[in-house]
């Protein structure tokens, strides 16, 4: 007996189907055409599984989803044999009937343990795959933390149990060591510790449990993503794994039978880049590709400043125009007294001809604009946090590697309006902020502010606890694709302050 299979999987893709860039028209070095390319190198059977986060992140996606085609994800799994995926957050961002539409066109399994409805499984929990003689126990689960983020609406009775628990109970439960010859979880989630030291990451949340998770000895292979952080840790047979994103690479582990009671596994990462694009892939979807070129080719504006991204540093500095100009939008749309902007680790800003393609790439993620009431005190308490964004490097400003280990996290620095303060980062964090005014007046802690906020950061994501100590004014069901695109539309011609109402200094 020496029988053999390959797991391959994905995570994180975010609609990459195609190894097409909008950005820069051409085909880069990422999507699923490129996988393509290589499954069909491989010469042992093979179980393809994808871990979450496919329905939301790029132009085509958009723009085949409000012209309601066909899903284009659905496809392109079904023609590569996707086996089965588990859910990730950011699939519930068009609401749950989307979700459920992907699953009647999805040909293979959607497996996930962790959510219920009304006490019953949303989705299946988990499944018994036989191949080479190799029983395979799949289970997935997701992230308890989804509430947290998302619109009410779009998880309306879904209940987001713990991911530890539900895991160890099921493995129980369903007899699963019994009935299989290898147990795979595929979670998405991160880690919150080191998986080869235990040493925290930093703030603790229920985010995150792939650490936890892997400490339970009957999983044998543990597939995880959401973080973004491609890593391999394997210990006495049994493997954890992350991929990166935007389908960039890709989590290949081997699993061979010896004997009847002997197992061995082994795995890495590939990058998508080494393959080469799958034209049999391509040409299936160059229909939607076309016709979303089209349409984001349309110009709506145009502006004679620099409103590129140069770097994620320097903009962050000092106020770069894009910041201004949400900042303006968000307090023209809500009339609050301040307004806080932040922006995705990857956004190249806006030609000088600005064209719809320039605000769907620059803003790819789902948030809703919402207005809290927040004290001085609170106000104060998020600068803090977000002063923490900055370090000093052999007399530099640089950025906090917090920010860059184990999760690139530019998103989480906020940039304001409608106050005026200053960032000493020579200061020890937690009292950086040197000036804090309104209106030219120091901001006491009883004063009350409406205060624009993005959704995501509204529920105290990324380290902003003290979000939560705000009442909800308002949330205001817009897009920032449709809220950004609107405002330029009626302003196509972007002539506007830069307000220099920050400093970062190091005194």
């Amino acid at each position: 007996m020496n029988n053999k299979i390959t797991i391959v999987y994905t995570s994180d893709t975010h609609g990459r189907i195609t190894a097409y860039d909008f950005l820069n028209h051409h085909y880069d070095s990422f999507g699923l055409s490129r996988l393509s390319s290589y499954l069909k190198t491989l010469k042992t059977p093979f179980l393809l599984l994808d871990n979450g986060d496919f329905l939301q992140g790029s132009p085509l996606l958009d723009y085949t989803r409000k012209n309601k085609s066909s899903n284009p994800v659905a496809k392109i799994f079904n023609l590569l044999n996707y086996h089965a995926v588990t859910i990730g957050n950011h699939d519930f961002n068009f609401g749950l009937p989307y979700l459920l539409d992907f699953q009647t066109q999805f040909q293979g399994e959607i497996l996930c343990a962790n959510i219920k409805k009304h006490g019953k499984y949303l989705f299946k929990p988990y499944d018994i795959v036989e191949m080479n003689d190799i029983k395979i126990a799949l289970i997935g689960v997701t992230t308890e933390y989804i509430p947290f983020w998302e619109k009410p609406a779009n998880i309306e009775d879904l209940i987001f149990d713990d991911v530890v628990d539900t895991v160890s109970k099921l493995i129980t439960t369903e007899h699963l060591k019994e009935k299989s010859d290898v147990i795979l979880v595929m979670y998405h989630g991160g880690y919150q510790k080191n998986p080869k030291t235990g040493e925290s990451y930093g703030h603790e949340t229920i985010e995150n449990k792939g650490y936890e998770l892997f400490q339970n000895a009957d999983i044998d292979i543990l597939l995880t993503g959401h973080q973004h952080v491609p890593q391999v840790f394997q210990k006495n047979n049994r493997i954890t794994i992350q991929t990166s994103h935007n389908a960039k690479d890709f989590g290949v582990i081997t699993i061979e039978k010896k004997t009847s009671d002997s197992i061995q596994i082994e795995g890495c990462l590939l990058e998508t880049e080494s393959y080469a694009v799958d034209m049999e892939i391509e040409d299936l979807i160059q229909d939607a590709i076309s016709k979303t070129n089209t349409y984001l080719s349309q110009t709506i504006g145009s502006t004679k400043m620099d409103m590129r991204i140069h770097d994620p540093l320097s903009c962050r500095i000092k106020k770069h125009p894009l910041f201004q100009l949400i900042n303006q939008i968000q307090l023209d749309y809500t009339h609050a007294n301040i307004s806080l902007a932040s922006l995705p680790n990857e956004t190249h800003g806006f030609n000088r001809q600005i064209t719809l393609n320039d605000i769907a790439i620059s803003f790819p993620f789902e948030n809703d604009l919402v207005v809290l009431e927040m004290s001085g005190k609170t106000l104060k308490k998020a600068l803090e946090k977000n002063a923490e964004y900055f370090s000093i490097e052999a007399d530099q400003i640089v950025v906090n590697p917090k920010y860059l280990i184990p999760k690139v996290e530019h998103y989480n620095y906020d940039v304001y309006d409608g106050i005026e303060y200053t960032i000493d980062i020579s200061m020890p964090i937690g009292n950086r902020i040197t000036l804090l005014t309104y209106q030219n007046k120091p901001i006491q802690p009883d004063h009350l502010f409406k205060v624009a906020v993005n959704s995501y950061r509204s529920v105290g994501s990324g380290g902003f606890d003290m979000m939560k100590e705000a009442q909800r004014i308002i949330a205001y069901p817009v897009s920032y694709f449709d809220l950004i695109s609107t405002y330029i539309e009626k302003h196509q011609k972007l002539d506007f302050i830069v307000y220099e109402n920050y400093k970062i200094i190091k005194s």
